[in-house]
């Protein structure tokens, strides 16, 4: 690898060692870089121009490089059953939830430039509707979305002043390059899983009540 990157470098005036190293980095942090983020740009072009570097450079350390020019953002997804983030329920609900919002959307034309706009008011009550559970509550849905923000799934904007707690939320295309397979079914099989894990405990209180 070092000795590809001696001679991009050597054929390149525009850019530098470090340079491919700060681009890879980003990336690994960032997990998505997209074209149109300032803090993201420079890295984006020079990967989306080397991309038989980065490739070569991602696979061998257990990882693919996902390249989506049409819609101007790249990044890199772990292998196998590494590919599988580790979430709790209530984040993977609502991880759910967001493709679904996302399709719907696309298929009513209403994405734009790949990316489908809701709110958390939205948000909250398709996940509601769907799974029937309490909704988070506010602190720990800032956490999830801040989880979310960070590996370039959602863009969190500013709410309106008259309604200060619904705040806008932008889904990005990554969240088909996540939620893959049969999301509906991954949700209906997640509900009714804790809906076993519920109904277990009282079952069990009323075999020791009637012993």
């Amino acid at each position: 690898m070092l000795g590809d990157l001696q001679k991009i470098i050597g054929r390149s005036d525009q850019y530098k060692a470090d340079d491919f190293a700060r681009a890879a980095n980003l990336l690994l942090v960032s997990q998505f870089l997209y074209a149109e983020r300032p803090g993201h740009r420079d890295s984006y072009f020079l990967v989306a121009s080397h991309i038989d570097y980065f490739t070569n450079l991602f696979e061998a350390i257990g990882w693919s490089l996902i390249y989506q020019p049409d819609e101007a953002y790249l990044g890199v997804l772990p292998k196998g059953e590494e590919r599988v983030m580790r979430l709790r329920l209530d984040e993977s609900l609502l991880l759910l939830c967001l493709r679904q919002q996302y399709e719907q959307k696309l298929e009513n034309f209403e994405v734009e430039g790949g990316k489908a706009y809701t709110s958390t008011d939205e948000l909250l009550g398709l996940y509601e509707n769907l799974t029937a559970k309490e909704i988070p509550n506010e602190t720990r849905l800032k956490e999830i979305l801040s989880l979310f923000s960070r590996h370039g799934l959602i863009e969190r904007g500013k709410p309106l002043e008259t309604e200060p707690k619904n705040l806008p939320l932008g889904i990005n295309p990554t969240i088909r390059q996540v939620v893959v397979e049969d999301f509906v079914g991954q949700l209906e099989a997640l509900c009714d899983a804790d809906s076993r894990d519920e109904m277990a405990p009282a079952e069990e209180a009323a075999d020791e009540a009637a012993q």
